[in-house]
């Protein structure tokens, strides 16, 4: 049997709508990344991050990566994004079932799993698979930063 990571990065978009899908990206190069650590596994989730509850559960924690339109921001900002809070989803249109904050808030009542969410400012979300080049130049620093976070996190208090 393998054991779980404690670890768990999950990236939601729409692998369709070009810069939406920053947290798919995101989450591909870092499973690709050989700077990850053992303990941390990176998963693409699309627009549904609730069909990973079963991935989620047991894990010391989960960081979800997706992407916020904010034309005022730089495309590629990364802004740390409180799950208790509501001032995001209150002005964000989602090309998901439902907003990240709203599935984290649902999964948070049936796992005692801690969420960190980073929201990736996008200027638009249109038709296509490529990212734009001002996201694209961005992502060497999004995994950077990505990769420092998780070194921050706690150590899990047991090995699974």
């Amino acid at each position: 049997m393998k054991p779980m990571k404690p670890v768990l990065i999950v990236g939601l978009g729409n692998a369709l709508m070009g810069d939406d899908a920053i947290g798919i990206v995101v989450a591909e190069r870092l499973a690709a990344d050989p700077r990850l650590p053992d303990t941390a596994e990176a998963v693409p989730g699309g627009t549904d991050l609730l069909r990973l509850a079963s991935e989620i559960e047991d894990r010391t924690h989960v960081l979800v990566i997706d992407a916020f339109q904010d034309t005022a921001a730089d495309p590629g900002s990364l802004v740390a994004i409180d799950p208790d809070s509501d001032t995001f989803d209150n002005r964000q249109p989602y090309a998901h079932h439902l907003s990240a904050l709203a599935a984290i808030q649902l999964l948070r009542l049936t796992t005692r799993v801690p969420f960190t969410l980073f929201g990736i400012a996008i200027s638009s979300a249109s038709a296509g698979t490529e990212l734009s080049p001002p996201l694209a130049a961005r992502l060497p620093a999004i995994l950077n930063h990505i990769l420092n976070q998780i070194e921050t996190l706690p150590a899990p208090s047991h090995v699974l």
